[in-house]
């Protein structure tokens, strides 16, 4: 009878462990940088892009998914993953080195994986499918993807709200990390960035604006320019950022790895540089 009371106690136990603790993953120095259509992928609730033991790149199936506004289907039995959307379509089986893309099969040096409970995809499958451009900026870390149809449904659509925006210029910004430090009282979420760029930006020339995804009815959104300024971050209060320089600067979101949004876990957050006209 103990045993039984033993052993039914374990089996309670390991169902709840993986309910305990929920990973996350913010921006760090030296970090691998996902930017689709220019905007950083900086928070993840779960594992953030990394490079495989194949030199291959892997983002996670999720934030594509609602980048596109897809759908994802998970069959536990075998063990495969199904992507759908309008623009774009991968069925893989996890650690399998094919895939159908679009209606074909394909084959890498690499596979859809499971790490920590992120589904990730390489990226390469995205871009071949999508007939996407993807950059590789070695020096900086950046992997970038570029498509009209990311941020156009769903949303996510919101990330492309920036008014008054001059297309003509590349706000050539990277996120370096995130932190959390104290000002006013408050506990602030801190971006540490970097000028990759000649450029020499002047105060209230550049602009930041970030969206916090947490589900498809709840999205935390600041500095989009419009008939009203929603920009609340510090970063317009620098006065001067040269060229190859780094800085740091507060946003007004609080701690996106505990919880403190007040509706539920973000799933990921992105950040877009841009100058407005």
């Amino acid at each position: 009878m103990r045993k039984s009371i033993v052993a039914a106690l374990v089996a309670v136990l390991c169902l709840l462990v993986p309910m305990a603790s929920v990973s996350a993953e913010t921006l760090r120095n030296d970090a691998l940088k996902l930017k689709l259509n220019g905007a950083f992928l900086i928070y993840s609730k779960g594992t953030m892009p990394y490079v495989d033991a194949n030199n291959r790149t892997l983002v996670p199936l999720r934030v594509f998914a609602d980048v596109l506004n897809g759908e994802i289907k998970w069959n536990n039995r075998d063990k495969t993953v199904a992507l759908t959307s309008s623009a774009l379509t991968i069925t893989a089986t996890l650690n399998e080195k094919e895939a159908i893309i679009n209606g074909e099969g394909v084959t890498l040096d690499s596979s859809i994986t499971n790490k920590n409970g992120t589904i990730m995809v390489p990226a390469k499958w995205v871009a071949d499918g999508l007939g996407a451009s993807i950059n590789w900026d070695k020096k900086n870390k950046v992997v970038s993807l570029n498509d009209d149809k990311f941020f156009q449904e769903g949303p996510l659509a919101s990330m492309n709200n920036e008014q008054h925006v001059d297309t003509q210029f590349n706000a050539n910004i990277i996120p370096l990390s995130i932190s959390y430090g104290e000002k006013d009282g408050d506990e602030l979420m801190k971006m540490t960035i970097f000028n990759n760029s000649e450029h020499v930006y002047q105060q209230t020339e550049l602009q930041d604006h970030l969206l916090v995804f947490i589900d498809s009815e709840h999205v935390i959104e600041e500095g989009t320019k419009g008939e009203t300024n929603s920009d609340r971050s510090d970063l317009r209060l620098i006065t001067r950022i040269d060229s190859y320089k780094t800085y740091e600067y507060y946003l007004p979101v609080g701690r996106l790895d505990k919880q403190q949004l007040q509706i539920d876990v973000p799933q990921y957050a992105f950040i877009r540089f841009y100058k407005y006209s």
